[in-house]
């Protein structure tokens, strides 16, 4: 599968997100001063295994299905600007084939008993997934493992996946939405590694060799590095002795000392922007596509509900204030909206648009409106109550699938702030006040950055 970033909260789902996000059910009408779980829960547990891999449980004996995720800490916020691109490639060449299995062998190992396997690359991980009947979940956890353990990286095959990641490169070169926001992320990263696309470039991938493809495997693909969720029909002592089992194998090597060290120093490869910048590329195109935003938090930041409300407001579904105003009332956009990116470093606040040429300069002026508004003014208390609503009724949706659930518990976990903040985030979210969107607002929408991919005549 390609990438797959969690629903409503990473830039891979912009153009959904910015689109049609409003077409979901109506939230609940008033939020509880402690809001119910998303959904009915069994026990969840975290467990380390001597290897020091971290497993995660959480029992749902109503389903008739088990989850077996594993995440592992990797993504282009590890990678050097040399090898961008290189983990997904390494996802990729997973699912091709291990020591034990063909690549069409692991399909029809899952195929066989019913089963689902995906998963996808992230700026800040990587992960791949098992759905299984519960009666079959030691197919599926064995399967995870093997490909976690023994992936083959066969020469053919390497060569063979180097072409599709190039096409991949080519056909995101070609999608002016996508350059803008590559453009966007480049300007406001100036020396953090999220500048780089999950793709790579094409000399980055150009210049992978199948060497470096299994050292990266290995060097990340280990015990200490990862989370391992197991969701569904099963309970906790059989799901911790089945994974026990299963990734008896997975390298104990401990990861490496640049990602350990990340978090210490990469505040400063992220400075906020001292003054607006601008930045455009010139394409024979019939639209004119705007990527505007700021620096913001990483996720479990003290601020991150508050700006997760105030991008709601902003630009989330089509009563948000970027819709309402520049392409309800005046019409001057394609499409329009916002998405506030979650990543375990800085993210961050990025609206987007499309228009006519001739539209350029006032779609953008009416986005920096629109920002200056919530800044100088604030928000009403009742919009707030709308935008808060809206946030927990999305993140409810989001869980309605068993392999959501998963995978949010990892990713927290993988993320630094804990798998229980799959829960505390919805009380954060209930807890924001028009004050705190207030506050954010000041702090964070300032000195801008917009990227620009438009024809000549543009204005």
């Amino acid at each position: 599968m390609g990438v797959r970033l969690a629903a409503l909260m990473m830039s891979a789902a912009l153009l959904a997100i910015l689109s049609a996000s409003a077409a979901v059910s109506a939230p609940p009408q008033r939020i509880a001063a402690q809001p119910a779980p998303l959904a009915p829960r069994g026990a969840v547990t975290r467990h380390v295994l001597d290897n020091g891999l971290t497993v995660i449980i959480k029992e749902n004996p109503s389903s008739d299905l088990v989850v077996t995720e594993a995440i592992v800490r990797a993504g282009p916020r590890f990678e050097e600007r040399q090898s961008s691109g290189i983990t997904f490639f390494m996802r990729a060449m997973v699912v091709r084939g291990t020591q034990r299995r063909t690549g069409p062998e692991i399909a029809q190992a899952i195929e066989s008993v019913g089963g689902q396997l995906g998963g996808g690359t992230g700026a800040d991980f990587v992960s791949v997934y098992a759905v299984t009947p519960s009666r079959y979940v030691d197919a599926g956890m064995e399967l995870i493992a093997d490909l976690l353990t023994n992936a083959k990286f066969d020469p053919e095959d390497v060569e063979t996946q180097r072409r599709v990641s190039l096409s991949r490169i080519s056909q995101n070169a070609d999608q002016p939405l996508q350059r803008a926001i590559e453009l966007f992320n480049a300007t406001l990263y100036p020396y953090h590694p999220y500048a780089q696309s999950t793709f790579g470039v094409a000399e980055s991938v150009n210049a992978i060799t199948r060497d470096q493809l299994v050292d990266h495997y290995q060097t990340y693909v280990t015990a200490p590095n990862t989370v391992v969720i197991v969701a569904g029909n099963i309970a906790e002592a059989d799901a911790i002795q089945k994974v026990t089992r299963a990734f008896a194998s997975l390298r104990s090597t401990a990861p490496p000392r640049k990602a350990r060290l990340l978090r210490v120093v990469e505040r400063a490869l992220a400075p906020r922007p001292p003054a607006p910048r601008e930045v455009r590329e010139t394409r024979s195109i019939s639209a004119a596509w705007i990527a505007l935003g700021y620096l913001g938090v990483p996720v479990g930041h003290r601020d991150f509900a508050a700006l997760r409300v105030l991008n709601a407001v902003l630009g989330e579904g089509f009563s948000s204030r970027l819709f309402t105003e520049i392409r309800d009332k005046r019409g001057l956009a394609y499409q329009v909206g916002s998405s506030l990116l979650a990543r375990a470093g800085p993210g961050n606040l990025l609206a987007v648009a499309g228009t006519d040429p001739s539209n350029l300069s006032a779609v953008v002026t009416g986005m920096l409106r629109e920002m200056d508004r919530a800044r100088s003014e604030g928000v009403p208390p009742e919009e707030v109550e709308r935008a808060k609503r809206s946030v927990i009724g999305r993140y409810a949706i989001a869980h309605e699938q068993l392999e959501q659930q998963a995978f949010y518990l990892g990713w927290y976990e993988i993320m630094g702030v804990g798998y229980a903040y799959d829960e505390r985030f919805v009380r954060d979210i209930a807890r924001v006040s028009p004050a705190d969107v207030h506050r954010v607002a000041r702090l964070y929408l300032n000195n801008h950055v917009v990227a620009i991919v438009a024809p000549p005549a543009a204005r």
